[in-house]
């Protein structure tokens, strides 16, 4: 890799191939994302190049190494020294002027930016001189502060809030598939009676009404997925579409039921404790109980639930959203049987998918054939179960003038490159 020569951060320090190198090493060394498992070494060639080896070729990993990576000098980090808790020195277009935990963040546009406007791209422009973000999990709060103007747009609006501004020209409304979907993962710890029973594994997913979530939790926002993948994630194949995916079948389910050896224990699903999971999982359990399922919910705080989500002895089911650009992501975030400690992300040991997935990552082996098998693999033995792939619902007063929108990668505006008149 070649970086510029003139790129300086927000503290005035020049960036040097010494500083790509240490930051990747120190994501590495932190085991901050999956993606970074896969690096092998990391080695300054000149003052401004670097070489990064992978363990091995997986497709699409050196992309989201790059991606996943933020520039930071090291002597801004170390003249710090306290891990940027209070300010934060970046080479981006902004700094953040003002901060407070859990509530606001307002960036300030650099008069000092190092790239030539010339060379900037249309995703990282920087239209606007400063933006106040507000953090608003409460969906009604946020239909309020949009109606008294307090806000000018929101990003990701809860669809339930997004309905009542249907209509109202003094509002534009866009939506758009969002690259996460709502999936239900089982438990593949040894501790757990669903982790060798695929048949109530297979019994719950045709007791689930997608298109009464669909209804009930996301006002229709939404669509039914037909893989544990969104449909955005680049190797997604049409012709799954157009598969049966567990249609809603109450009695294949009570069928499925009768065959496995569920005796009327109580299941544990764990999920989220925001609004939409509360919704969410609140449906799930009634659709369950109508076969005969009893289900426990275990709705955890964010603390809570990054601290238990890999240990699958804590769990039958777990709802989390989980995206990838490309489905080599996805399933090495969720599959893979080495990612973490405890096995996959459900603490399954799968040497059989194990051996799939590998062969599929290589350059040559990212086939459709071979896509398609890992595919139908997940599908028969019901690992994942992808239900709902809501639309992203972004929003904004139309006096603030936008007339060309910017997506992020996650498919949201981007407000600071977007495009507006004077």
């Amino acid at each position: 890799m070649e970086i510029y020569d003139y790129v300086t951060d927000s503290a005035g320090n020049h960036i040097t191939a010494d500083d790509i190198v240490w930051m990747l090493q120190a994501c590495v060394d932190a085991g901050l994302k999956t993606c970074y498992d896969k690096i092998d070494t990391i080695t300054k060639t000149g003052d401004y190049t670097l070489q990064v080896k992978l363990k091995q070729n997986v497709v699409g990993a050196f992309e989201t190494i790059l991606t996943s990576t933020y520039v930071v000098s090291k002597a801004a980090y170390e003249a710090d020294g306290n891990d940027f808790a209070t300010q934060i020195v970046s080479t981006a277009p902004y700094i953040v002027t003002e901060f407070t935990a859990g509530s606001t963040m307002t960036i300030e546009k650099r008069d000092d930016y190092w790239q030539k406007p010339e060379l900037i791209p249309a995703g990282n422009a920087a239209n606007v001189d400063k933006i106040t973000y507000h953090v608003i999990t409460e969906a009604s709060q946020a239909g309020i502060a949009l109606e008294t103007g307090e806000l000018d747009g929101f990003m990701s609006l809860d669809p339930n809030t997004a309905t009542q501004f249907v209509g109202n020209s003094t509002f534009s409304m866009i939506d758009t598939p969002y690259i996460n979907g709502y999936q239900m993962f089982f438990s593949g710890d040894p501790s757990r009676t669903i982790t060798d029973d695929v048949n109530l594994r297979q019994a719950i997913c045709y007791a689930i009404d997608v298109d009464g979530l669909i209804t009930g939790v996301f006002a229709g926002y939404g669509s039914k997925m037909h893989d544990s993948a969104a449909n955005t994630a680049m190797g997604y194949l049409e012709k799954w579409e157009d598969e049966e995916y567990y249609p809603y079948d109450p009695e294949k389910a009570k069928e499925l039921l009768a065959q496995s050896n569920y005796n009327g224990e109580e299941l544990v699903l764990l999920a989220g404790s925001n609004s939409t999971m509360q919704r969410l999982t609140q449906m799930i359990q009634g659709y369950l109980a109508q076969v005969g399922i009893t289900v426990k919910l275990n709705l955890a705080d964010p603390a809570l639930l990054t601290s238990i989500r890999l240990d699958g002895s804590q769990y039958d089911m777990f709802i989390n959203t989980v995206g990838g650009d490309w489905l080599s992501d996805h399933w090495a975030t969720r599959y893979d049987m080495n990612a973490y400690a405890t096995g996959d992300a459900c603490a399954r040991h799968d040497e059989v998918l194990a051996d799939m997935l590998y062969s599929t990552w290589t350059e040559d082996g990212f086939t459709e054939e071979n896509i398609d098998a890992v595919h139908n693999y997940i599908k028969d033995n019901m690992y994942g179960f992808g239900m709902v792939q809501p639309s992203n619902i972004d929003i904004w007063r139309s006096d603030i003038g936008l007339t060309e929108t910017v997506r992020t990668s996650k498919g949201s505006i981007n407000w600071a490159a977007s495009v507006y008149s004077e």
